[in-house]
């Protein structure tokens, strides 16, 4: 880590995003106003402090940044084999009110006008069970 210290800090909002923010440049509120930072708020910090030092600083006075979203657990081929074996038993869950299946609804009732609807649910059925990637859920990975 760097050794570079701070004499203000503080936090902005940029498009959604909270961000502790670090500089010795009193004119740094301004140039992030300029750049479409909202929410802007510098602190001194009365003497001249480490980044970790000063974010222990905010932190204390309860300014704080957002905190990252967690990130999506990545398929393994152990799901895989799972999602594939509930396929196969013919249990693989899937939404009728979603709009996914409804586009497979409507592309099935144009496909085969003289179908009854329940035939048409039928091979919608067959479609979301045989093709998860049309739900963007369960595709295999390998």
């Amino acid at each position: 880590m760097t050794d570079k210290t701070f004499t203000r800090a503080g936090r902005s909002t940029n498009q959604g995003k909270t961000q502790l923010r670090f500089t010795n440049d009193v004119n740094r509120e301004r140039v992030l106003a300029k750049n479409g930072h909202t929410d802007i708020e510098f602190f001194e910090l009365g003497s001249a402090m480490t980044k970790a030092e000063a974010t222990e600083f905010l932190v204390s006075q309860g300014i704080t940044e957002d905190k990252p979203k967690p990130k999506a657990k990545a398929p393994t081929r152990a799901d895989d084999k799972a999602e594939l074996s509930k396929l196969n038993q013919n249990k693989v869950a899937y939404d009728e009110q979603s709009d996914s299946f409804r586009k497979i609804l409507a592309e099935k009732r144009q496909a085969f006008p003289s179908h009854s609807d329940e035939q048409i649910r039928e091979i919608a059925q067959f479609q979301a069970q045989c093709n998860q990637k049309a739900f963007g859920a369960a595709e295999p990975t390998f």
